[in-house]
């Protein structure tokens, strides 16, 4: 009979179905939406230049320079920033989406105040 290449530990448990899970919340999908296959990778900002989609990007997803709408400095490769796009735009959602930008973190929290 053949072996298993890991030691089986004493004395440990298994984790609780759950446990250590961090809850859903804006750019997270809960078990459900999982399941279903709804991709919640956005959040909806609303703000007093209308509604947004928010879609934070990881620093290990970010694989391109891009330039920031804000304050015009250049998003380097492998820094974690966020994508926006109009929610509420009169041409659709694929043309907004289209005309999507990339931000820094702070340059997209102090927009409003620009």
């Amino acid at each position: 009979m053949p072996r298993k290449n890991s030691r089986r530990r004493r004395g440990t448990r298994t984790p609780a179905p759950g446990a250590g899970r961090r809850p859903a919340g804006p750019g997270r999908a809960d078990a459900l939406e999982a399941m279903l296959g709804i991709d919640t990778g956005y959040s909806h900002d609303l703000a007093g230049d209308g509604g947004w989609h928010v879609r934070q990007i990881p620093a290990w997803r970010a694989v391109k320079d891009y330039t920031c709408p804000g304050c015009g400095r250049t998003i380097r490769q492998g820094v974690a920033h966020l994508v926006a796009w109009r929610s509420d735009w009169i041409m659709g959602d694929e043309e907004a989406a289209a005309d999507r930008r990339h931000w820094h973190p702070v340059c997209w929290r102090t927009r409003p105040t620009r």
